[in-house]
């Protein structure tokens, strides 16, 4: 695929994110599969979305201005 067909085979789950969407690149690679009539791999899938600017955000585990004492205070002497 030409950098021009990228672009326009991503628009539409691009369009997806930008409204609140999750972007799964699964459905992604199973689109792309389908569109070049051959099994591709994930890896390739990921390289796709790399080029266009793509990049995974996962949420923190814990919260930056967590206090693991305070919780643990908490958890002493909290009624339950």
């Amino acid at each position: 695929m030409t950098l021009e067909d990228e672009v326009e085979f991503l628009a539409p789950f691009f369009d997806k994110a930008a409204r609140g969407g999750i972007l799964v690149v699964g459905e992604i690679k199973q689109a792309l599969d389908k569109r070049l009539g051959r099994t591709t791999a994930l890896a390739s899938t990921y390289n796709l979305l790399h080029r266009h600017g793509w990049r995974k955000l996962a949420p923190d585990k814990r919260h930056p201005k967590s206090d693991p004492e305070a919780q643990d205070t908490f958890k002493k002497t909290s009624g339950t």
